[in-house]
């Protein structure tokens, strides 16, 4: 009987979003406000508004990173070590779980997206979109007072090294420095996700439906137009037809999508026997992620002291700097490596925090790939991203451990560092090993299902995120990145959302 009146429901829907992550929120969002009829399918639960009281207290809290709703995605890593590939699987997606820190990356970036045959994806049409996604989300600027000590030291090693302290991580023509970025995060400390910013203005609205703790196994297709979606709710497979469907379950869930529903390299799909829809040699390639080599060190007792005395009336966010750093390796580009330092509990240490200073590339030539295993939907895919797959990456992250070394060993910070607990060695070439063997990455996944004109044979999605060669499906997620933007990508995977919904409320498609 829950069946019948599951497909019931869901016929009225003009618009079929999968996903409720960054993007897909927001695209629901802007689309129920437009007056469409739109069935949000999301594989997470849904706790609610903002007001709920269902949401899990480690989801609302800003301080750390919860991993309570998490995928479970892993991969090799360049010396075939594994890794933990997080991706958050409630509604929000990664936005119920990130670090909250908001940056646009540089216009430069977004101007090679357009020409590379993607109009409507260069800087200056983006900066209102960046705009209106970061007033959505609540976005504010840390008040001095909010800026904990250890990033107060941070800061001031930064300016004794030359950089300028800077507050423009909002603005596209940002430059090189150390400050601390728009956060959506509230005074008291909650995290604001993208299902409160896009969602709870159309909760009531009788625009949208939510569909959640539902997997979505694939979509089926008659003479190459979209037919349905078809799903697994509470242990049974349902089909429910769709009209439009705009996929949006990100950097890996997008891709699986499309390869269990045919779409993707022939040959990968004839291995697992899965009817070719459409092939399209670009679905689960071009996959990338920034790579980081993360330095630690204890905390000392005066770290423990400043922390607990500032902790007495404030709230003590982890994560707050970031060091927009240029290499000699950055080209034209202002910046090509963040340094983004933090400090996190850790009760085996003396002193009870532990201070991890993470350089990450912005935009590595690397490149991995995503292939199933399995067409069953509860398998997940095997990754590999490719790390220093390309050996160019390497030269610019040894150059920001050098100078992050520096600034660790500066007057400012000297207090509160310790004991190294995690360093590279001396010597260059055991340097190099050393990255390969125990990089980690900055959580930016993109690329699987990128866009590019259809003279591309590996662009999967033209410049409105339609898929090439198919009727009725678009991708808007941080998949259809062709290369990714040299900062976090939750804003840009938001901007992505209010980009895609403004060509299909205008008929750009």
């Amino acid at each position: 009987m829950e069946g019948i009146i599951l497909i019931k429901t869901i016929r009225n829907a003009d618009v079929v979003v999968i996903g409720g992550g960054s993007a897909g929120c927001t695209i629901a969002g802007r689309l129920a406000a437009a007056g469409r009829q739109v069935l949000l399918i999301e594989a997470g639960p849904d706790y609610g508004s903002r007001t709920s009281p269902d949401w899990p207290a480690d989801l609302l809290n800003a301080r750390t990173l919860p991993t309570s709703h998490d995928w479970g995605y892993t991969g090799p890593g360049s010396a075939g070590q594994p890794l933990a590939l997080d991706r958050c699987r409630v509604i929000g997606g990664c936005s119920s779980h990130n670090g909250t820190t908001q940056n646009v990356g540089w216009a430069g970036d977004y101007d090679q997206w357009a020409a590379q045959g993607c109009p409507g994806w260069d800087a200056a049409s983006l900066a209102p979109l960046f705009e209106s996604a970061l007033d959505r989300y609540w976005a504010r600027h840390y008040l001095p007072d909010e800026i904990q000590p250890f990033h107060q030291a941070v800061l001031g090693a930064a300016s004794a090294q030359g950089l300028p302290l800077v507050s423009d991580f909002h603005l596209l023509a940002g430059g090189a420095g150390a400050g601390c970025a728009p956060i959506n995060s509230s005074l008291e400390g909650v995290r604001l996700n993208a299902a409160f910013a896009y969602l709870d203005p159309v909760r009531d609205s009788g625009h949208l439906q939510m569909l959640c703790d539902t997997l979505v196994e694939r979509i089926s297709f008659k003479d190459g137009i979209a037919q349905a979606v078809h799903i697994i709710h509470q242990g049974v497979e349902q089909r429910i037809p769709a009209k439009l469907i705009v996929l949006c379950a990100g950097a890996y869930g997008s891709p699986e999508i499309l390869l269990r529903s045919g779409i993707g390299p022939k040959e990968h799909l004839a291995d697992l026997q899965i009817p070719v829809t459409l092939d399209l040699p670009g679905v689960g390639h071009n996959l990338h992620d920034q790579p980081t080599a993360n330095l630690e060190y204890e905390g000392t007792q005066a770290l423990a002291e400043a922390l607990t005395a500032f902790e007495a009336d404030r709230v003590l966010m982890e994560e707050q700097t970031i060091i927009k750093l240029r290499s000699p390796y950055a080209g034209s580009a202002p910046y090509d490596l963040h340094v983004f330092p933090w400090i996190e509990r850790d009760p085996s240490l003396e002193q009870g925090w532990r201070c991890v200073f993470p350089v990450g590339l912005l935009r590595p030539k690397s490149r991995g790939h995503l292939q199933l295993t399995s067409s069953d939907a509860n398998v997940a895919a095997t990754i590999d991203t490719g790390f220093f797959a390309d050996s160019d990456d390497i030269p610019p992250i040894l150059f920001g451990i050098q100078w992050t070394q520096e600034l660790i060993r500066s007057p400012a910070m000297a207090a509160f560092i310790g004991a190294p607990l995690a360093i590279p060695p001396q010597q260059q070439t055991e340097r190099i090993e050393w990255v390969r063997n125990n990089h980690r990455h900055y959580w930016h996944p993109v690329g699987t299902c990128r866009m590019g004109p259809s003279s591309d044979p590996y662009a999967v999605v033209e410049y409105t995120g339609k898929v090439h060669g198919l009727e009725g499906l678009h991708v808007a997620d941080a998949s259809v990145f062709p290369e990714v933007p040299r900062g976090t990508t939750a804003l840009p995977s938001a901007v992505v959302g209010e980009r895609i919904a403004r060509f299909l409320l205008n008929g750009v498609c």
